[in-house]
Order: C-alpha cells, then structure tokens, then sequence
C-alpha cells in the first residue's frame, strides 16, 4: 500500500529552442515561486538575442470564488517575478525590472525583465538550493518562540509585515477567524467545486497535470497520502465530510504554530504585485533560519471577516496576506510539481 504514497515523480520539460541552457534552468527554477492553489497562473515571453522577458498574468487559469479580484494572482505574479530575479542572480545575472501596469489592452502585462550576464559572475549554487528549498509546510511547527532578533530585522527591512506571537491577543483574533472563516467557506458547493479543482488525488494525476495540490504538496507522509489516495476523489471532495476533515485538520494547523506575520498594502495591482515580491523575498530569509511558512487566507477570502481586519488588528492598510510560522523537525524542500517551460514561455528571436 505504501507504494501507492510514494513521492510524484515530476518531469518537467525545461527545454525551449533558441535559449541557453542556463536560462533554461534559472526559469525552470523562477517557476518555484509560491502561489495560489500552485495553478502557477503566468504567462512569460523571451527574446534570448535581446536578453529580455516579458511576465504576464494568465487569467485563463483564476479562481473565480475565492479570488474574483484576481488579487491572490496578483500577488502570486509578485512572488513569481521576485523569484525569477533570484533564480537569474543566481545564475549570473544582473536584472533590471521595469514594471508595467496590467490590463486587457496589453495582455495583462505586468514586468518587462532585461537581464545581462555580469563579468567573471559565477553560478550562486546555495541561491539555487534556497530556492528548491523554500516551500509551503502544511504540518505541524513546534511551540518555540522565533528569534526575537529575526523578528526585529523582519519588521525593519519590511515595513508593512507585522508580528503576532501565539501569546497575543491577535494571534487568538487571527486564530478564531481563520477557523470561523474556513467554515463559513465550506458552506459554499461553488467554493468545495473549485478547491477540489485543484486538488490532485493519485501521483499519476499530478504527473500528468504538473500542477495544483498534491498529497506531497499536503505533506502528508506516505502512510497517510496512500490512504488518502484510496478514500478521495474529485467528488467526495465537494462533500461535507471532506469539508470537515479540512477543518479539523486547519484547527491543528492553527494550534501548532509559534505566531502569525501579517503582510499589509494597498488595493491596486501594482502594489498586489509589489506585497507579492516582498512575500516571496521574505519567505527566503524565513528559508535561510529554518522558519516554516503557510498562508491562512480565509480571513481575507471571505468578506464577513476581512471587513474587520484592519481596524481590528490596527494596521494602516489593507490585510493582504495571514502567514502562519514556526520551526519545525524537518524543514524539507519544495515538491517540484511545476509544468512543462514551453506550456507558458514563448521564445521570440527577433
């Protein structure tokens, strides 16, 4: 039985004609950026003569329910262009982002990216294994405070993320909601359709699809995926008993952490886009001191509850993103389940 929760073996295609191998493989590596359900809901353009790239939204791939906006998308568009940055630097090259604003007239354009080997720059192999490193942790984190001296650094370096230790008054605030919110979701036929959308229920499907949410993307160990496997389908999946199961296991989740950070900014795409690159750079140094991440985004999801957010929490901006935190045993890697380059990148010679 335990073959069947054995790990997915992901082969992603990262071969494009006409782009050296080592573009190849920093946007093979851009591509483990965090986003939404892991629908990886981006379109890129590359013109390898000129060394530049154009980063667009795909809106073909959205999630209508909880994200009519498209604002978790944009700010998975945010994290995927920090993440590309990191994975050219960390292939020798210097990028220039220059950001545009995204709309229907040009193709929901959001960042033209010119990018130039530096000289005598060598490949940046920790950079590299950082970003294979950095994943969303879905199990349980240990009760041990985080380093007060990461926590000050963090809120300095950025200033709309805020702290809330599992001690704080806030931290129940967001808990209880977050609890609350997810149950007022699991109410909805239209929210279990869409979540099961994405969920992947056999190694072969998340082989195939190279995306969305896999047992290994659950963290479930492979006792548990196989039985997982055995017992769930994308039908019994939109049933209040999987609805419950959720739940529960979102009450564990929110009881076995150290705190919450919160990541605050403006309503317009730009700074969707802009929390986005911060939420991804931050998620890297969280990476480098062993701190796992997950995101609660019920709260922000469902508008019973985020109407209330900011002036209960006091910040000064919108809530854009709800981090749960903490240490944990074995800090793993990133799943890999990512598509094929040539299903999202177009290469222009001229």
């Amino acid at each position: 039985m335990l073959t069947i929760g054995r790990k997915a073996t992901i082969q992603t295609d990262i071969h494009l004609k006409g782009v050296p191998s080592d573009i190849e493989e920093a946007l093979y590596y851009g591509s483990f950026a965090a986003n939404s359900h892991n629908i990886q809901s981006w379109k890129v353009t590359v013109k390898p003569n000129q060394g530049e790239l154009t980063v667009s939204l795909d809106k073909k791939r959205s999630l209508d329910v909880v994200d009519p906006k498209n604002r978790e998308l944009y700010i998975s568009l945010g994290c995927y262009i920090q993440s590309l940055k990191t994975a050219f630097e960390a292939y020798g090259y210097k990028v220039d982002l220059r950001q545009t604003s995204p709309s229907a007239s040009n193709h929901y354009q959001a960042i033209i990216s010119n990018y130039q080997k530096g000289d005598h720059e060598k490949n940046d192999q920790q950079q590299v294994d950082l970003i294979k490193k950095r994943h969303t942790d879905k199990r349980k984190y240990l009760a041990r405070k985080l380093d007060k001296d990461f926590i000050s650094q963090a809120t300095k370096r950025y200033k709309n993320l805020h702290y809330y230790p599992r001690s704080s008054q806030k931290f129940t605030y967001l808990k209880e909601g977050s609890i609350r919110a997810v149950k007022k979701q699991s109410e909805s036929s239209d929210f279990l359709k869409e979540q099961s959308d994405w969920l992947r229920f056999s190694n072969q499907e998340t082989e195939k699809k190279k995306d969305g949410i896999s047992g290994d993307v659950l963290g479930l160990n492979p006792l548990l995926k196989s039985l997982y496997f055995m017992t769930t389908n994308h039908q019994n999946a939109t049933n209040q008993g999987f609805a419950k199961q959720s739940l529960s296991t979102l009450k564990k989740q929110v009881n076995n952490c150290a705190g919450f950070f919160v990541m605050t900014g403006k309503q317009t795409i730009e700074d969707w886009i802009a929390t986005g690159r911060q939420v991804q750079a931050f998620w890297y140094d969280c990476t480098k001191k062993g701190i796992a991440i997950q995101p609660i985004s019920a709260m922000i999801e469902v508008s019973d509850y985020n109407k209330n957010l900011e002036k209960d929490l006091q910040v000064d901006e919108p809530v854009q993103m709800i981090l749960r935190a903490g240490y944990i045993e074995s800090y793993g890697e990133n799943s890999g389940v990512r598509r094929d380059l040539k299903d999202y990148i177009r290469v222009e010679e001229d």
